[in-house]
């Protein structure tokens, strides 16, 4: 046991471990390298958009992460209070991955996580309406009216 006598930085570092026993032998010098990751990783979701409201189920959800530290990242992908999903991230960071909405308000939640089991959360609101509004009453103020006449039409629509 070696206490280390300050902290090390962000990082890798490497660790030399000699021993000698008390015949005044030498052991083979190992080495090992450690890395040190206190910062999580970058996550940018580029699609959707926060408080998006479509007509489309189907939706595409596109973005970038990045660990300067612990490379690789993987991103899950969860819907509402479906299971999070596994989504492949390719060399350059991107990943993108289609889902499927719920008619109302649906909570999409993406997480970045680090080697080092660091992660980073966006959280993205959207909403599916495929309801079509409805037109209902349509009253005139004066009816009939003559040409340049001025009047009021009340239309009342429910979505």
């Amino acid at each position: 046991t070696y206490p280390i006598p300050a902290a090390l930085a962000e990082g890798s570092h490497a660790i030399k471990v000699d021993a000698q026993d008390n015949d005044g032998n030498n052991a083979v010098q190992r080495l090992v390298n450690i890395t040190v990751d206190t910062v999580p990783p970058q996550l940018s979701v580029t699609s959707p958009v926060q408080n998006l409201v479509t007509k489309t189920a189907a939706l595409a959800v596109t973005g970038t992460t990045d660990d300067m530290t612990s490379k690789p990242c993987t991103v899950t992908v969860k819907v509402n209070s479906g299971a999070a999903q596994t989504v492949p991230v390719g060399s350059n960071g991107a990943f993108s991955t289609n889902i499927t909405l719920a008619e109302g308000s649906n909570t999409i939640t993406v997480v970045s996580t680090d080697k080092a089991g660091k992660y980073t959360t966006v959280i993205r609101t959207v909403v599916l309406d495929t309801v079509a509004p409805v037109i209902g009453v349509v009253e005139l103020s004066k009816n009939p009216v003559s040409t340049g006449e001025t009047f009021t039409i009340s239309v009342t629509v429910t979505d």
